[in-house]
């Protein structure tokens, strides 16, 4: 990843080749190779490449030179899907809602250098979805539920219990929407910020992390939505109760960090609390939300110590 971050940072034409053929692979995998694991693997693999490159640009190039390579890429994409899928559409899906946020995120970090605004600002983007899918995408649930029913009974007749489980499941995608793009937002951003670092031959990255707190007045808006959300079961204030908990899990693993940095077994320990956090979120990620908002009044990491 660093020889291909330090290959697109050799120039415009560089840059907008990589990012530009990367979007290209991840729009034309499945449809060439058909869907399959491996290729639905390889195109979101692809995909995140190319977005961490649109931020990695952004971060060490500035908006003004970095969003010509990228407004370049997102054309030829967008030709590219329109001449080979007969539509322009997943090409410019692809620049709105991935690149367009990770380019603004970017450059607030840039402008900043604070990784807790750019997570805040992060949290007002995943508003704005919010905003958009309550107001004018109401059609997106029965539209994926009808997609879902369809491709089932496709297979094989459901069953009503099974018309039921996909309902729920799409319910359950929708209210995750805002927070699910909002946590691949940020792991971008904070990607593309350790290639910059990296390319410096800097620990900046690791410093900034371990120190993120999102501040006492946030913690408190977290106190009040994420119980308003489960007493109220309005679908927007859910969603955005989950926007407000990534937020916080993300100041949570910066705790989990700071205090094993000094450890001597920190690598293993940190490689078993990620392996807790993925395959059990549920009860793993809201402690260590939990653990995030707390840390702003108890200050769990005032005897930690920074690693040399």
């Amino acid at each position: 990843m660093l020889a291909l971050a330090k290959f697109t940072l050799k120039g415009p034409y560089q840059a907008t080749a990589v990012v530009g053929l990367l979007a290209i692979i991840a729009v034309f995998i499945v449809p060439v190779l058909g869907y399959s694991a491996a290729s639905v693997v390889l195109a979101f693999v692809t995909n995140l490449l190319a977005v961490v490159l649109v931020g990695l640009i952004i971060l060490t190039q500035g908006s003004a030179s970095g969003l010509k390579v990228i407004a370049v890429a997102a054309l030829v994409l967008s030709l590219a899907a329109w001449l080979g899928l007969k539509s322009a559409e997943p090409g410019i899906s692809m620049a709105l809602l991935q690149w367009l946020p990770v380019i603004v995120l970017a450059q607030v970090l840039r402008s900043t250098k604070s990784l807790a605004l750019t997570l805040l600002a992060g949290v007002g983007i995943g508003v704005l979805v919010i905003g958009f899918q309550y107001l004018f995408w109401t059609d997106l649930e029965a539209n994926w539920i009808a997609q879902m029913v369809q491709r089932g009974e496709g297979e094989a007749q459901l069953s009503e219990e099974e018309a039921q489980q996909v309902m729920q499941f799409v319910g359950l995608m929708m209210l995750m929407l805002a927070s699910s793009l909002y946590l691949m937002y940020m792991l971008v951003i904070f990607i593309a910020r350790w290639l910059q670092a990296r390319l410096a031959d800097s620990r900046g990255f690791g410093q900034e992390f371990r120190a993120l707190a999102l501040g006492k007045p946030a913690a408190l808006m977290a106190v009040v939505i994420i119980p308003l959300g489960l007493f109220l079961q309005q679908g927007w204030l859910i969603s955005f109760a989950f926007l407000v908990v990534i937020a916080f899990m993300f100041q949570g693993i910066a705790v989990v960090h700071s205090k094993l940095a000094t450890k001597k077994q920190a690598y293993p320990l940190l490689v078993l609390f990620y392996v807790l956090l993925v395959f059990t979120w549920q009860i793993t990620g809201i402690l260590t939300a939990i653990t995030g908002i707390v840390d702003n009044w108890l200050g769990f990491r005032k005897k930690s110590e920074n690693p040399q």
